[in-house]
């Protein structure tokens, strides 16, 4: 029996991930969603879960207007600015997402 090293399962594994990935693709342009779309959008609310819900909702209006059909995507979001109160939550939101052009 021949003896496996890591290297060798390394390989392995490696090979199934691209495939897997590739696959992955394949599937995702079969729909036609074949266009990366994305924007940036920035959103305040009086609570922190209303601020970032803002900036998302604005950065995902951003991608519809130029797309006709996408998927739901991914949201990155990162915090601007929180009143020393905490009445005022102020985000800058991306939305990345692949479109039907």
């Amino acid at each position: 029996m021949q003896k496996v090293t890591w290297l060798h399962r390394l390989g392995l594994v490696s090979a199934v991930v691209a495939l897997g990935l590739a696959t992955t693709t394949v599937a995702a342009h079969a729909d036609g969603y074949d266009t990366p779309r994305s924007a940036t959008a920035r959103g305040a609310g009086s609570t922190y879960a209303a601020g970032l819900a803002a900036a998302e909702q604005r950065a995902r209006q951003a991608v519809l207007a130029v797309g006709h059909d996408c998927t739901p995507g991914t949201y990155s979001a990162m915090l601007i600015y929180s009143s020393p109160g905490g009445g005022t939550w102020v985000f800058d939101s991306t939305h990345n997402a692949m479109c039907v052009d």
